[in-house]
This record gives structure tokens, sequence and C-alpha cells, in this order.
């Protein structure tokens, strides 16, 4: 390929790649006018954000085997058609259940882009170019997430909330003619088996981790059908992994946790990637519902957040090649940490200067460390597993964010019924529930730094 014709094709793979990761928390600060329009709650609404996490998890599992069976331009087409049909869907919705449908949809669709475009990147590229390139392409990927918010605040605002998804539909057709165009099979097809009982499994045991989960949430306590759920997710889950680590081709390769360094650098992607998205999905709520700020207002606040992302996302990748991983590590994670801990403790008579400030400041930390974590756990994993360890740790950064939503969600749910149950205000109980949330957040921040302490500066080929 010529360095143009690549060019173009990367473009073309990084626009479809942001639509659907700007899907991932555009209705964000649409939700409070979603629930007066359908009539349902807090806690169910934020399922349109988790189960659309959710169904991208599960379908992640799916992206290696159809990377290696179907040639790229086909399977690029036909994710973004399928992106395309849940955003009419959502569009045209005259009910929850069906906008939820819509929702999941698209889900499906962003658990097979979202690790494939990566995948092609590593490909494409050495990996002495690598993390300047993944660094690039985290530009697109963070920050399609934090512009979500800011953008469906001011629609809402204007519009109806189903514009939301109205203007994703000719952005959807332009990524779907440019495919045809200039995206080419760079990735050879080979012959690919798929084991469904293992998709079958990984499912079922994540929908019941998940459920059991917005359960705690929903009901405000522990009963026995929510610690059963969690009980046989476990389980299913922990055969799912054995199962895995048996088959000849597994659907997830869960042997590149073998390389240490791939195991550091996963888990702290996963914390970085579950921090980050559970606070877009909780301060956009808190600053309408205790900060009594309008859905304009509320996207306005993130603005800074998504301009300082697009900032340092390919300095972090640069830093990286350069000087290695620690110091930007320590650096990024340690900014993330001390700008969660006083979120916990806002109220409302807490300025938007102080929310805005903060959360911009926060947001370019956790994004410095991103992508040097993500490749510090790659580069620890020789050419021939690259493609599975990116797949699954993409996989799990999608699952953990969906499992985070709900953790703040239910934990936000949790507080203000307990104090609600200690006969405290109603505004009172609704800002002790985000406090909760929000030192829930924190204490994944606080896991996050104190595994920093592990790493090399460095990672090299731990498993050839």
């Amino acid at each position: 390929m010529s360095r143009q014709n690549k060019i173009l094709m990367v473009i073309t793979l990084l626009c479809g790649s942001f639509i659907t990761a700007f899907s991932e928390t555009l209705l964000n600060n649409g939700l409070p006018t979603i629930m007066a329009e359908v009539h349902v709650s807090e806690m169910t609404v934020q399922w349109l954000s988790t189960g659309y996490m959710l169904a991208a998890g599960i379908t992640m599992p799916l992206a290696a085997y159809l990377t290696n069976s179907v040639k790229l331009k086909p399977l690029f087409s036909i994710t973004m058609l399928i992106f395309l049909v849940g955003t009419v869907i959502s569009a045209l919705a005259q009910n929850f259940a069906l906008l939820l449908i819509g929702r999941l949809i698209e889900g499906v669709s962003v658990g097979i882009t979202m690790p494939l475009v990566p995948n092609v990147l590593a490909l494409l590229f050495s990996p002495r170019h690598r993390g300047t390139v993944m660094g690039l392409a985290g530009i697109i990927i963070n920050f399609g997430p934090a512009a979500g918010p800011t953008v469906s605040g001011i629609i809402v605002d204007y519009f109806s909330w189903r514009m939301l998804f109205i203007i994703l539909i000719p952005v959807c057709i332009v990524v779907l003619i440019a495919t045809q165009l200039f995206v080419k099979n760079v990735v050879p097809a080979k012959p690919s088996s798929l084991d469904v009982p293992s998709v079958l499994v990984s499912m079922a045991g994540l929908a019941m981790l998940l459920y059991s989960l917005g359960r705690v949430g929903e009901t405000g306590r522990l009963d026995w059908l929510t610690v059963a759920l969690q009980v046989a997710g476990i389980a299913i889950m922990v055969y799912f992994v054995k199962r895995q680590l048996k088959l000849k081709k597994p659907l997830l390769e869960m042997r590149v946790f073998k390389a240490p360094s791939f195991r550091l650098g996963a888990t702290l992607a996963l914390l970085n990637t579950s921090s980050l998205m559970a606070t877009e999905l909780m301060l956009p709520l808190f600053n309408q519902n205790v900060l009594k700020v309008t859905p304009t207002v509320s996207g306005l606040i993130l603005i800074p957040s998504a301009l300082v992302m697009m900032v340092v996302s390919p300095i972090a990748g640069r830093l990286y090649d350069q000087i290695g991983i620690k110091r930007v590590a320590f650096l990024g994670f340690g900014i993330g940490l001390l700008t969660t801990i006083p979120m916990a403790f806002y109220s409302p008579t807490t300025s938007i200067f102080t929310v805005t400030a903060f959360y911009a400041i926060r947001c370019g930390g956790i994004n410095l460390a991103y992508s040097p974590v993500s490749v510090y756990g790659l580069n620890a994993l020789s050419q021939e597993y690259v493609v599975f360890g990116n797949t699954l740790m993409v996989n799990m950064n999608q699952i953990g964010n969906a499992f985070a939503n709900a953790m703040a969600a239910s934990l936000q749910a949790l507080g203000q019924k307990h104090g609600i149950a200690h006969q405290l205000s109603m505004p009172a109980s609704v800002l002790q529930g985000f406090h909760w949330s929000f030192w829930s957040i924190a204490f994944l921040n606080i896991i996050a730094f104190a595994l920093l302490f592990k790493l090399k500066n460095r990672s090299t080929v731990e498993l050839k």
C-alpha cells in the first residue's frame, strides 16, 4: 500500500471507531430527560449505557475469530451496517424496551469494531512506532466517550433525545461508503474454528454477574437470588477460563496471561478505563440532580476534559516510546487519584468551575497513562500473540466499564436509600448516594496506583 492509501484507510477505520465509541456515552446527559419521558427509574435508565457496554463486552470474544476468518473490508462493512440498524431502531423507539434493544444492537457492533481497529493498527506498524500510533488512535477512541456527554447535553436542551441517534445516521452512511473505497484486506483471512459453547458460556456468566450487581442497586439489599446469581456467574466464568486453556484454538487466548508484564499492563488499563467511564456516567447525573444545571451546561462542563484528552493522548504514546513507562504512569495515575478523591466531597454549593477544572485535569492524567500501560502489556507478547492480547485487553476493558458503571449506579442508589432510611432529606440522600458512588470510583484509582510499583520501565517479549 502507498502511504496515501494507508492514511485514508486508517482515517476510515478510526472514523468508524469514533462514532461507535462516541455513542457509548452519548446518552449520558440525556438520561434524566429519557427517564421523565419513558417513566423509568434512574437505576433502570442506566442500563441504556451499561447494557450497551455489556453487549459490546459479550461480543468482543468473537473479534479474534472474525478477524482471522473474515476479510477486513466485508467485516468492517457488516459491523458498521449493524450499528446503523441499531441506531435507526433507537431513533424510532416508542418505549424503553425497544430503545434498549436498539442500544444492545449498537453494542454488538462496537464489540467487533473496538478491538478490530487497534488490531489492524498493531499489525500495520512495527513495535518501534506502535506507542505513537496507538497514542494517535487513543485520541479517537478516548475522545469519543469524552465528547458524547457534551454533545448530548446541547442536543437534549434544544431538540428531542431522538436527535442523539439521528445525527449518527448520515455519519455512519459516509463511513460505509468510505469503507468500500479505501479499506483494503490487509489482514489475510485464514481457516478458523469457533467454539460455540465458549461463546454461550461467556454470555451467560457475564450476564448473570452484571444483572446481579444491578439487582443490588434496584432492591437495596443482597437477597438470596442475587447471591445465587453471583455464585453461578463466578462459577461459569471460572469454567470458561479453564476451557480456554484446554482448547487448541480458544475463543480468547488466555495463555497471554503467562506474560507477567501483560497481566500487569492489562489490569492497569482495565482500572484506568473503568474509572474513566464510570465517572462519565455519574458526573452528568450529579450536575443535573445536585448542582441543578441544564443538560447544556452539564455538557459544557465536560468540553475542557475532551480537549485535554485530545492533546494528551499522542503525547502519552510518544513519551512511552522515548522514556519508558514508569514516570509517565506514576504521573498519570497520580493525577487521576488526586483529582478523584475531591469528587466524594462535592456539594450543591460546589462551583461549576471547580467541577470543570478537576474533571479536565483528571481526564488528562488518566489518558496520559492509558496508551503507555496498554503498549507495555502488548510489547510483552510476540507478534503471533499481539492480536490475541489486544483483543483480550479491549474485551476486559469493555466488560470492566460495564461493571464499573453498574457498581457506581448501584452504590448511588444504595447511598440514596440509606439516607432516606435514616431520615435524611431527599436532597441530602441524593447527595450521599453520589458520594458513595464517587468513593467507589476512587477505590479503583487507589488499586491502580498501588500496582504501579510492580512496573519495569520497559517490557520485553515474555511469551513467544
